[in-house]
């Protein structure tokens, strides 16, 4: 009885609005209209990042080339750079009222990101020490047996094969300054601009599609290293300063893991510091 009702029910609406019956049935366009929002989204949040890339990185390299015509360029390089690496993302995130810890620009959660910094570090920079030796070791052997080597190598190892010498390192207070100089100007401005807006912006192109220890691991991590790396060499056409695309894995991970670039910056910079202190100290 039920079904005759609403048979005869649905036939009185279609008449009195004049409607067949393929009018009155769902449509599938919702769902295809919400596929088509979020694409659109996601080119929005991928053309923006590219853009501001390549913008902020012809700043930097413009002031780069400008350095030995501008004296007061020259003598505040690093800041102007490191300023417009936090002033770039800052301003464009407060216009568009976005929310500065989903980009993990914030250092909440403390102990978990001092946590994976210090596990990190004690993992990474002992061997890190032993790849080093064991490395020019072998280039420094080549370079005196009369074996092709670059320059910058011959230059090198006319020092090296002497061991560690202390004598060479910074004193107490200059040591604790370069610190602060690594993690206020190199450090955190560069993982504010790239761990924290570029990284997020194209995590929302291209969701992690797999995880370790909570991290992301994915399409959005190897772009945003394959930038960051890109720009280090476009700013002083450098190209041995590629190699920054490995190291710039493992902060984009950090970032990942502990939704914060607290984590990050702290191994960035003693990441730097180490680097220092094995150069002078070898070299």
């Amino acid at each position: 009885m039920d079904f005759y009702l609403d048979s005869w029910e649905r036939g009185r609406i279609m008449a009195a609005m004049r409607l067949s019956p393929r009018e009155l049935e769902p449509t599938p366009e919702a769902p295809r209209d919400v596929d088509a929002g979020s694409s659109r989204i996601a080119r929005r949040e991928l053309r923006e990042a590219l853009v501001v890339f390549f913008l902020v990185t012809l700043a930097c390299a413009l002031l780069w080339q400008l350095r030995g015509a501008i004296p007061l360029v020259g003598r505040f390089l690093h800041d102007l750079i490191a300023s417009i690496f936090l002033l770039v993302p800052t301003i464009l995130l407060t216009r568009q009222k976005e929310d500065f810890a989903e980009y993990g620009l914030v250092f909440q959660p403390v102990v978990r990101g001092l946590l994976f910094f210090a596990a990190l570090s004690a993992a990474v920079f002992p061997t890190f020490w032993l790849g080093f030796v064991t490395y020019y070791g072998v280039v420094c052997r080549r370079e005196r047996a009369g074996m092709a080597t670059l320059s910058v190598y011959r230059r090198m190892c006319r020092s090296y094969g002497a061991g560690f010498r202390l004598a060479r390192l910074q004193s107490g207070w200059r040591f604790a300054w370069l610190s602060l100089i690594q993690v206020g100007v190199v450090a955190l401005p560069e993982e504010y601009f790239f761990r924290g807006y570029i990284q997020t912006k194209l995590e929302r192109v291209w969701p992690p599609q797999r995880r370790w220890l909570g991290g992301g691991l994915g399409r959005a991590l190897l772009i945003t290293s394959l930038l960051f790396a890109l720009g280090h060499v476009l700013v002083d056409l450098n190209p041995l300063r590629f190699a920054v695309f490995f190291p710039s894995l493992v902060f984009g991970w950090m970032r990942s893991a502990t939704g914060s670039i607290l984590a990050p910056v702290l191994f960035h910079a003693t990441s730097n510091l180490v680097s220092d202190v094995l150069h002078r100290g070898y070299f």
